[in-house]
């Protein structure tokens, strides 16, 4: 196939073709770590998407006012409306489908990933990412994903940095998680390198990462590898897929559940040690975004610890 890859066939020399976040998880998925399967929509299978309307995305960033927000704004909402009025390639949609029925999953979610070295930028949070994915609105994700290459901020950084760092589309199983959150192999506040910070929730993660709940912190010992301290905190409410109404959805949580511990000790621990395992492979410090489905760990997301966008601050 010309446009995508298997997770399978990705390791971390393919971070130009496939995105930083593919390449972290492909290589883990070699060496033996439970990643959801997937495939990714490559950088040139991107570009040719984008061929299409090129012209008319230069034309409308090609006098933007980085300093003018709505001017910005503007120019973003048209970039992104040709995107999303735009049809893929007949040949790359094919290859598409026959990657997603291969992955045997009714729902899938899409993630954008980009080029950038693996020191570089990491853009979390600026580009969509669309969960619980079905065949039939696939292709529509996939184009909401794609525009927000196209997000106000992301488009005036890449133009203030000279940044050239290009998009390419994950797409995984879903899981549907008991609990899940993030952990640091460097505590993120304090900085010391010896601890292992895990912050935890019920539902999907997106309650922990978007601060939707105030999560359950655990730190870990590096070289005890137990539960040094931690703090279980009143989680309100969750977030679940209501397959019925087919939609994300808060829920709102009895305080007896809502004051209990997201993660069991051993559970805390066996992130703590998925952590240290994946800053030995990498050899630096990193954030991982995490899920328990069915009592089995997943890795989602690893990326390197570091300032989104230092050049701004």
């Amino acid at each position: 196939m010309d446009y995508t890859y298997s997770l399978d066939e990705i390791n971390l020399n393919m971070v130009s073709v496939v995105g930083r976040k593919s390449a972290y998880l492909g290589e883990l998925r070699k060496i033996g770590f439970d990643v959801p399967n997937g495939f990714v929509i490559s950088s040139l299978g991107v570009d040719e998407i984008l061929k299409g309307y090129k012209e008319d995305i230069e034309s409308a960033l090609s006098s933007v006012n980085l300093n003018d927000i709505s001017d910005l704004e503007k120019r973003s909402n048209m970039i992104k409306n040709i995107v999303m009025n735009s049809s893929i390639p007949e040949e790359i949609e094919k290859e598409i489908y026959e990657r997603f029925y291969e992955l045997n999953s009714k729902y899938v979610a899409v993630r954008a990933t980009v080029t950038s070295p693996l020191s570089g930028a990491s853009y979390a949070g600026e580009y969509e990412t669309d969960l619980f994915v079905t065949k039939e609105n696939l292709t529509q994700a996939i184009k909401r994903v794609l525009a927000s290459y196209f997000n106000p901020n992301a488009i005036a950084y890449r133009i203030a940095t000279k940044n050239e760092a290009r998009m390419a589309i994950l797409i995984q199983t879903m899981i549907n998680p008991a609990v899940a959150g993030t952990s640091f192999s460097i505590h993120p506040i304090t900085e010391e390198p010896e601890y292992v910070f895990i912050e935890s929730a019920f539902g999907l993660g997106e309650s922990v990462t978007k601060g939707i709940v105030t999560p359950d912190q655990y730190i870990i010992s590096k070289g005890s590898r137990s539960i040094v301290t931690k703090r279980i905190s009143e989680k309100n409410t969750k977030l679940i897929y209501d397959f019925n109404e087919k939609r994300i959805k808060h829920i709102e949580l009895e305080k007896e559940l809502a004051r209990a511990e997201s993660l069991d000790p051993q559970d805390a621990i066996k992130v703590g040690n998925m952590t240290i395992g994946i800053e030995n492979i990498f050899k630096r410090s990193v954030n991982i975004e995490w899920a328990i489905e069915d009592k089995k760990l997943y890795v989602l997301e690893v990326r390197g610890v570091r300032k989104i966008y230092p050049e701004f601050q």
